[in-house]
């Protein structure tokens, strides 16, 4: 009874020390449960700035990802566009060239004066070296310095020669027979405009090549944009061009009133004449840099995405004013099939909408799906299980 007291006793002892372990250790075991139960979806997909955070599991065939990586295709309709740029200037501007070596006898007008068409510019005398006295006769100087060069409305510069063609006689085959005379040549305004660049003044001898003056009609201006040859059947004369220009806040009309292809580079010239109005004769001015767009085509369907879903592109130059990209702008994108297969998809960029921060895109068919994860490369042809 003794050993058997003595026992119990023991037993009982055993039993308060081990009771504190064993329930240090069931917390312990508790906690280390509760530390590996996987998040939620929602904790998973959330960050600070409320953007999805990727956790695909991405094995040999297959990528599992949550309901939340899934976006489907909201058809948005919107209207095709192509961007323009460029640098207002006149319409009409020519620069005055000597064709041969010149003295300036008279220079009758001031640098930034309104001159009138036919209005006298400069005054220049001229060698000429004749075979036979007679042919002074046969020589007619050119008063309006008209030249070889015609003004073009669809050119941005042009150069006028204070020569004719025909002035400067044959004296090779003659020598004895040859004398020198000299021709005064008036250079006249071919249009109404400013006089720029009046770098020359009387007695002053010119080298052939030399500009003697700019002659610019600030009334009538545009500007030229380049764009790629593969918008040549978007675009096309008659077209209406809305534009804004730096530092102004209106906004401007213009007009496309040619459309070219140069070979080198291989690329679109488009001049775009801007609509004469209140608004732009007191707002506008050459040098100015300008942005527009015009639209072509008809109504299209898009669909709208987080940035998150666009990949492999530059998003910076879509997210100022006027929030569409000058030139195409391709991305990215990952599409679930119908066979539930990843597809990594080209698509192009359209817009970007500051108050929702998303993006109208175009390019995807709308029975598709859109996947949000951030996945490698390998991920495309793999099966999506959605956990």
């Amino acid at each position: 009874m003794t050993f058997f007291m003595r026992s119990l006793h023991y037993m009982r002892f055993i039993c308060l020390q081990t009771a504190p372990l064993k329930k240090s250790v069931y917390i312990l075991s508790a906690l280390f449960l509760i530390a590996c139960q996987p998040t939620s979806p929602t904790e998973a997909l959330s960050s600070d700035n409320n953007e999805p955070v990727d956790i695909p599991l991405i094995s040999a065939d297959s990528v599992t990802i949550t309901p939340d990586h899934i976006l489907s295709i909201k058809p948005t309709r919107y209207q095709p566009s192509l961007g323009l740029q460029g640098r207002i200037e006149p319409i009409k501007q020519i620069n005055l060239m000597a064709a041969q070596p010149l003295t300036v006898e008279q220079v009758l007008v001031s640098d930034n004066q309104w001159v009138k068409k036919g209005t006298p510019l400069l005054t220049v005398r001229r060698q000429q070296v004749l075979n036979k006295p007679t042919d002074s006769a046969d020589t007619k100087p050119n008063i309006e310095a008209e030249g070889k060069t015609t003004i073009s409305n669809a050119e941005s510069t042009s150069t006028s020669e204070a020569s004719n063609s025909d002035d400067v006689a044959d004296n090779s085959k003659d020598s004895t027979t040859a004398k020198k005379t000299s021709e005064l040549i008036t250079l006249r305004a071919r249009f109404s405009g400013r006089v720029e660049n009046l770098s020359v003044q009387a007695g002053q001898k010119i080298e052939a090549q030399t500009v003697l003056l700019k002659l610019s009609d600030e009334t009538e201006l545009h500007f030229i944009s380049t764009l790629p040859i593969e918008a040549e059947s978007q675009i096309s004369v008659g077209q209406t061009v809305n534009f804004t220009a730096e530092d102004r806040v209106d906004k401007f009309t213009g007009q496309v009133s040619k459309v070219q292809a140069v070979k080198q580079p291989m690329q679109l010239l488009v001049y775009v004449n801007v609509i004469n109005n209140e608004v732009s004769r007191n707002q506008l001015a050459p040098d100015m840099q300008v942005t527009g767009r015009v639209d072509y085509g008809q109504i299209e369907v898009g669909t709208i995405v987080p940035k998150i879903a666009l990949h492999n592109v530059d998003l910076t130059q879509i997210q100022v004013p006027p929030y569409k990209p000058l030139r195409s702008l391709t991305a990215n994108i990952w599409i679930i099939g119908q066979d539930q297969r990843l597809t990594r998809q080209p698509i192009e960029v359209i817009e970007y909408d500051p108050l929702t921060k998303q993006y109208l895109i175009a390019g995807i068919s709308s029975d598709s799906l859109i996947c949000l994860a951030n996945l490698p490369i390998e991920s495309k042809g793999k099966k999506v299980v959605v956990s």
